[in-house]
């Protein structure tokens, strides 16, 4: 991290949402699977809130939360479920925790479609029957969903941004980037349906602009609603920036309040969520900044830029020529909790980022491992391990699932 003195930024202004909330600057905690999730009820646990504790400690104006699930059976452990009312207490809990620090907080709601690894879900489904991921034994093919099944799904999504919404958060993120199942409906390449829900990009756009309208005709008005879109899959014959074009000149109409531009796929040549620099429209740093003009030109909803951004000066640019409205940090933010405190206050100019222990779904325990050190008040440890995360992993579900059953063997004998 390079430093300098104080200065003021355009990365501390504030900025008014179309639904009137106010961010209170322009970096965003960009949404990370952190994995804290019960492994046995998929429910907030204390561990989650500490993390986000600091992280609403350390400057950045809005988090927006990893995997919210809108379907329990879609995604075992590991991940938040927002199912049903049993969940209010801890969303309660997690929001209030985030809004001691003043700090805006979202909820990104998601289903993983197909991307799912075979040991979270057995039988996952998607837009089409597909094979499975990549052609790794770690994922299942899917089924394709049915008509009723996809309206289900739409108000599965409607009643999840409810109860976050009851919860205290201040709105909900819609997850239809990296190849989820939103993001499956939109590309060519996972939605070969030929009725109502696939086809043209106008029917392969319906099962997004479908949940957005479910979910805005059920929460109040100034309660904001985002999208995460991807610029591009980077997958031929995938979701391409043409495509991304003309599906965010549409999100304005329907009440968005912000879009959030990402990219790639679990498949991409890429790899796992990431992009390299030399992918094509890409940039060495701020990887997507190259394709924002385009969305931007297509709609006044308020965007916000992830990946690949690590020097202020560049978050500035973007800032100052309008191509975008908010930064998004990610894993910055794993190094460096605090890194956007230092950003706003003239202290830090940026960040080097360790490299990446690997490429893949490998990379998930590390994380884990990484976040719950952060959660206890410990720093990023370089030289945690793959091997050792995974030991580290499978122990903390093992010692979860039996106080559990101790616990359950406990309410058997009192009654």
């Amino acid at each position: 991290m390079t430093t300098s003195g104080t200065a003021s930024s355009v990365l501390a202004e504030p900025i008014e949402l179309p639904c009137g909330l106010v961010l209170p600057n322009r970096i965003l905690k960009a949404a990370m699977g952190e994995g804290l999730a019960d492994p046995w009820t998929a429910e907030v646990t204390p561990a989650l809130i500490r993390l986000y504790e600091r992280w609403a400690a350390g400057g950045s104006g809005t988090l927006i939360t990893g995997v919210l699930c809108v379907e329990r059976r879609a995604m075992d452990s590991v991940f938040v479920t927002v199912d049903d009312a049993s969940d209010l207490d801890g969303l309660r809990r997690w929001a209030g925790a985030v809004h001691r620090r003043e700090v805006r907080l979202l909820g990104q709601l998601q289903h993983p479609g197909r991307q799912v690894p075979r040991y979270m879900a057995r039988h996952p489904v998607a837009p089409s029957a597909l094979p499975p991921l990549g052609g790794s034994r770690l994922f299942s093919s899917s089924r394709a969903l049915t008509s009723e099944e996809i309206e289900g799904l739409i108000r599965r999504f409607a009643d999840a941004a409810v109860l976050v919404e009851q919860a205290g958060f201040d709105g909900i993120e819609l997850h239809a980037a990296h190849g989820y199942l939103i993001g499956q409906f939109l590309s060519p390449e996972t939605n070969r349906r030929t009725d109502e829900w696939g086809g043209d990009l106008a029917r392969r756009s319906r099962f997004l602009l479908e949940i957005i309208r479910a979910v805005r005709a059920r929460v109040d008005p100034r309660f904001a609603v985002a999208v995460k879109i991807n610029a591009s899959d980077f997958r031929p014959g995938g979701f391409d920036l043409d495509d991304s074009a003309h599906v965010v000149g549409r999100l304005g109409a329907e009440g968005v309040d912000l879009i959030e531009i990402s990219g790639g796929t679990f498949e991409s040549d890429s790899g796992c969520l990431s992009i390299r620099p030399g992918e094509p429209g890409t940039t060495k740093e701020a990887y997507f900044a190259g394709m924002a003009p385009r969305l931007r030109a297509m709609t006044e909803v308020p965007l916000a830029l992830t990946g690949g951004l690590r020097s202020k000066h560049v978050m500035e640019r973007l800032l100052e020529e309008g191509t975008v409205d908010l930064i998004g940090l990610g894993r910055p933010l794993i190094q460096q909790p605090d890194l956007s405190s230092h950003l706003l206050g003239g202290t830090a100019q940026g960040i080097d980022l360790l490299p990446r222990p690997a490429h893949g779904v490998s990379e998930l325990f590390w994380w884990i491992g990484q976040f719950r050190r952060l959660a206890a008040g410990e720093d990023l440890d370089p030289a945690y391990t793959l091997r050792r995360s995974q030991l580290d992993a499978t122990r903390s579900m093992a010692r979860q699932v039996v106080a559990n059953l101790r616990s359950s063997a406990r309410d058997v004998v009192g009654r």
